[in-house]
Formats: structure tokens, C-alpha cells, sequence
């Protein structure tokens, strides 16, 4: 059985957040285009309002997270402030996180994106490959999820 409501991703960067939902019965993994961050310098905890604002809109069951974690699964300065940014998150609206490995999910994205083959002007669109990394993080979580269901639901020897 699958759980209800709508999941929002979130490829946190310290300019921008590209952002992705699902649909409720969390199908599909659409993305929603980009939340610029606060001035340059800001702390992670300085969450943009048009972002809580998109929280209340979606009124997503869970947030999924993505944190860069080194290739060696370290979690260096920029997973720690990633992680800073989903307490905030979840304080500011109540809504559980849920922290997700995203470890080269900028490079995936520029390359579905030049698979795409959109015109270049909209393949290196301010942002683009921040929401479409957040919705193939999203993508990744509930394949993840289904395969544990699958697995729940079978029944061993």
C-alpha cells in the first residue's frame, strides 16, 4: 500500500534551491523550478519565504532533502549545511524531512538535460538543473521506496 500525499524535493545550493514535487498518489516526480536563496552569505537557517510559502501551497506529507555528501560518504561543510537547512525547514513548517543522498545529482541533471534536447537557451536556463536534479532525487526516493514495499511484501521460504 502506498502512502498518501504529495512529496516535495528540495537540491539545496547556497544560490539557489531547485525544487520538485509528486503527485498525490506519488506517481510522478514533476519539477517546479527554482528558489533563489537569500543574499550571498546568509545562513542556511535563513529560509526564502517564497519557499514556505510553497510549502503551505503543496502541503507535501514529507520533504525530502538532498544532502552532498562526499564521494567517500563523509558528510563535509556543505552536507552539515544542508542538514542545518532541513532542521530549519522542518521547524519553520512543521513538515518532516527527510535527508537524501545526492551525491552527483548536478551531473546527472546537465546530462538528462542535454539528452532533452532543448533549445540552449532554455538548456542553460538560470536554475534548470537544479530543479530537474531535485526531481530526479524525488524520481530515486520512490523507486527506493517501492523496491522496499515489493521486499515488505514477499514472503520468504
Amino acid at each position: 500500500m502506498t502512502p498518501a500525499g504529495r512529496l516535495m524535493a528540495l537540491d539545496y545550493g547556497r544560490r539557489r534551491i531547485g525544487v520538485a514535487v509528486t503527485d498525490p498518489t506519488r506517481t510522478i516526480a514533476t519539477p517546479r523550478g527554482v528558489i533563489e536563496r537569500p543574499r550571498r552569505g546568509a545562513p542556511a537557517s535563513a529560509l526564502p519565504h517564497r519557499l514556505v510559502a510553497l510549502v503551505t501551497e503543496v502541503e507535501p506529507a514529507a520533504i525530502l532533502v538532498g544532502i552532498p555528501f562526499a564521494m567517500d560518504g563523509t558528510a563535509g561543510a556543505m552536507a552539515e549545511e544542508a542538514r542545518t537547512f532541513a532542521r530549519a525547514l522542518r521547524e519553520a513548517t512543521g513538515v518532516r524531512t527527510i535527508e537524501w543522498d545526492e551525491r552527483l545529482s548536478t551531473a546527472r541533471a546537465e546530462r538528462e538535460i542535454l539528452a532533452m534536447q532543448l533549445p540552449r537557451a532554455k538548456r542553460e536556463q538560470k536554475g534548470r538543473a537544479d530543479e530537474v536534479a531535485a526531481s530526479l532525487m524525488l524520481s530515486a526516493y520512490l523507486r527506493s521506496t517501492a523496491i522496499s514495499a515489493v521486499g515488505a511484501d514477499t514472503e520468504g521460504p
